[in-house]
């Protein structure tokens, strides 16, 4: 395959400034992949594969590695010669440093800063994104960002607005129609999660063909998550629905989610509550909430929802609902009370209609 990659300079990329890379062939020597919306890191270690060594993945000139590996196999692989073609891929995935020793990993550093230009390095991090955090990674993300070979590129959550429009494109593109809001709704129920919600849309679209996919598809045929089950859970019992809420908590039983889970679930949805309620009263955006309490990018919806929910509660009304939801959590790891029971007692206890302070 022919091929001309030019050297890239040192830099931290965006989705958009890696795309361009690609698509104008000015990809780095090396390029490390990473960030928590790990189905963008595959499809951007995909595309990178693609524009190195084209699209066959048992190709002779794309060598594999990942996890831990001899440290002499990198810098062997780096520096062979591409076999009939002008380039080579070398693919580590999952790379670990924290297996490696320190000579180890000053080994790993110093072939990567002499990768000829005939080799492109992919460092692709779908794995585990707490390994990021520690040291060993953070210093080979360090060097890698100073380094004018290499081009690193962090895949943060997307926001609810850019997975409803992916999602939008998607249908489109697969002959269906589908409205911003029942986008939305995907998105929403799959978390934002860019693996799920692309899954459970071609899911969609296989079910409607060429038509539109209703709100009605969408509630009969996309998986709850636990979040999500359980955030439904919390917003039925806020408008007074107290017997769908059990309904829901039924479900929850007959699939066998721990009642702890439950409970901590459901009391990190009033936190939410809490935050937006008292975030309302001084004058706070659901943006600036999110940005002071935290929230991930796909998870500020939450907070957008929570500020509708409550504006008709009082704050004292969710204050004792965190009371209750504390006594019940005490309830089910001290006592010998059937959890059932405490979960049920619960639900009807948060219920507007019935709210008191109340203890186990």
């Amino acid at each position: 395959m022919q091929l001309q990659i030019e050297r890239g300079n040192s830099m931290k990329l965006d989705e958009d400034k890696l795309s361009t890379a690609i698509k104008s062939r000015e990809i780095s020597r090396v390029n490390y992949l990473y960030g928590e919306e790990r189905f963008l890191v595959k499809t951007y270690t995909d595309r990178l594969l693609d524009a190195t060594v084209g699209k066959d993945r048992n190709d002779i000139n794309l060598i594999k590695l990942a996890g831990t590996f001899p440290v002499d196999t990198l810098t062997d692989s780096i520096d062979s010669m591409p076999l009939f073609a002008d380039s080579k891929a070398v693919l580590i995935s999952d790379l670990d440093l924290e297996k490696f020793d320190d000579n180890g990993i000053e080994t790993i550093l110093n072939s990567l800063k002499d990768v000829p230009d005939e080799c492109t390095v992919i460092i692709s991090m779908t794995g585990n994104t707490e390994q990021l955090k520690k040291a060993k990674n953070k210093k080979l993300i360090t060097a890698l960002t100073k380094q004018k070979n290499a081009a690193v590129c962090e895949f943060a959550h997307l926001t609810t607005a850019r997975v409803t429009e992916l999602i939008m494109k998607k249908a489109a593109k697969r002959g269906c129609v589908i409205s911003r809001a029942d986008a939305q709704h995907i998105a929403e129920l799959t978390l934002c999660d860019l693996s799920l919600a692309s899954a459970e849309t071609d899911k969609l679209c296989s079910y409607a063909g060429t038509g539109e996919i209703t709100a009605e598809m969408i509630d009969k045929l996309t998986i709850k998550q636990l979040d999500t089950s359980i955030y439904s859970l919390a917003t039925e019992l806020l408008k007074g629905n107290r017997r769908q809420a059990l309904l829901i908590l039924d479900d929850l039983l007959t699939q066998k989610i721990e009642p702890v889970v439950i409970l901590a679930a459901l009391s990190s949805n009033y936190i939410d509550f809490y935050r937006a309620k008292t975030a309302q009263g001084a004058g706070k955006s659901s943006q600036q909430t999110a940005d002071d309490f935290g929230y991930a990018k796909n998870r500020t919806f939450v907070v957008t929802k929570a500020m509708n929910l409550v504006s008709r509660l009082d704050t004292e009304h969710i204050r004792n609902c965190l009371d209750i939801l504390f006594n019940a959590d005490l309830a089910l790891k001290t006592s010998a009370i059937n959890y059932r029971t405490v979960l049920e007692e619960t639900i009807v206890k948060l219920s507007p209609e019935k709210i008191r302070r109340s203890y186990y």
